[in-house]
């Protein structure tokens, strides 16, 4: 688990809390999109994307606990999972999960780097 977080107080941490709130705007938005463009049941629309961009809520509020970071990768493959929905979800979901993986990829880079110079 301490492999897919970050130290407390890393900055790049805040911005991959911001991208799961993005991705809760985006998901959202795909409700509407998913039943009016792709002739999705709303039902299963609303469980999808709704149940993604609940999931991205409920990872950003508990980003500070230790619970956080998991639900966020969790985020990152619901994301992913909606493109079996609606194709171009792929797109959005690997977007999204690329700039997530950068933050957390830098983050680690800072953590390293603040455990070398302590």
């Amino acid at each position: 688990m301490k492999a897919l977080s970050l130290r407390a107080g890393n900055p790049m941490g805040r911005a991959m809390m911001v991208t799961l709130f993005l991705q809760l705007i985006a998901f959202a938005l795909a409700i509407p999109v998913m039943t009016q463009l792709a002739g999705i049941p709303t039902v299963t629309a609303v469980a999808t994307a709704g149940g993604a961009a609940a999931l991205c809520l409920v990872a950003g509020g508990a980003f500070r606990t230790p619970v956080g970071y998991p639900l966020g990768w969790l985020a990152q493959v619901a994301g992913l999972a909606l493109g079996f929905v609606v194709g171009v979800m792929f797109v959005v979901g690997g977007i999204f999960l690329a700039v997530y993986l950068l933050a957390f990829v830098l983050g680690k880079k800072i953590d390293n780097a603040s455990v070398q110079s302590a």
